[in-house]
């Protein structure tokens, strides 16, 4: 029976030397690019759909589905593109370890996150860098009825305007106690409306005929401030979950992808045949 030679290889691992595999930059910044690209390719064909799918004649049936569709698209583009992007991460950097895919993948997702917050940031400090001044005239009361269309505030502020403005022997533009009366009746002081009135110069007499009925618009336009103010509220914390849930779950994402990419790295490079670098069969 012939011998059997055995070749038995001991590597001596230093204090110093690295026992993991090591990040490449490179390669997670190359698939951040991949990320975003498929994710703008997915965001401009939900736009074509969200508009191709719009129909004028229903808009309040549009608008809520809009919405819905919107925030699943969002959830899905996300996770899609950073899948993807952590792929091509694990491809990129060559190696056929797993965690080490996974690990790129996670960093794919960090800089894709850090990347849309400094973006977001920037782009909410240039909107109110450039908003433009309120103009010479209108009061914060006046501004905040317009903003959130509540017409019992709008009614209420026309009425105490009204009121100012034909005290006196000569029309004036708006007083600057205007604000001031309409934040009092908001408030329910009917003694300081009453007391800013009559310093404006209103008639007491004419006071005293309007101040209940400016009381009752005053009560509805505090009614609509609240409902607005839920309304707000309801939709800003449907956005937050949103954003959370296409966080996690693009996260997800992005692990999977890059486990499953570097699982596959043999299939890129180590399978390929080229004529100048011919791989051994075995």
């Amino acid at each position: 029976m012939a011998p059997i030679n055995e070749r038995i290889e001991t590597v001596a691992v230093g204090p110093g030397a690295a026992t993991h595999s090591r990040i490449s930059w490179g390669a997670i910044f190359a698939g951040w690019l991949v990320a975003t690209a498929v994710a703008g390719l997915l965001y401009l064909a939900g736009l074509a759909l969200g508009f191709a799918a719009f129909d004028p004649n229903a808009t309040t049936g549009a608008i809520k589905g809009i919405g819905v569709g919107t925030a699943i698209w969002l959830i899905a583009t996300w996770a899609a593109g950073l899948f993807v992007g952590g792929m091509f991460a694990s491809w990129f950097d060559g190696k056929s370890d797993q965690t080490a895919g996974a690990i790129h993948g996670v960093a794919v997702w960090g800089l894709s996150v850090t990347g849309a917050a400094v973006w977001m940031t920037l782009g909410m400090g240039q909107a109110l860098h450039h908003r433009d001044p309120a103009p010479q005239g209108d009061h914060p009361a006046m501004s905040v009825g317009a903003a959130t269309q509540n017409d019992a505030l709008l009614v209420l502020q026309a009425n105490v305007h009204q009121m100012t403005r034909n005290a006196g022997n000569e029309p004036r533009a708006v007083s600057s106690n205007d604000d001031a009366v309409v934040g009092s009746l908001l408030a329910d002081r009917m003694d300081t409306a009453r007391a800013l009135l009559m310093a404006d110069g209103v008639a007491t007499a004419e006071i005293d005929q309007v101040l209940p009925r400016l009381r009752t618009e005053a009560i509805a336009a505090n009614a609509q401030l609240k409902s607005d103010a839920d309304r707000a509220a309801h939709y800003t914390s449907i956005a937050l979950w949103v954003a959370f849930l296409s966080g996690l779950l693009a996260l997800v994402g992005a692990a999977a992808g890059g486990w499953l990419g570097s699982g596959n790295v043999h299939r890129v490079y180590h399978l390929r045949r080229y004529a100048d670098r011919p791989y051994p069969d075995a």
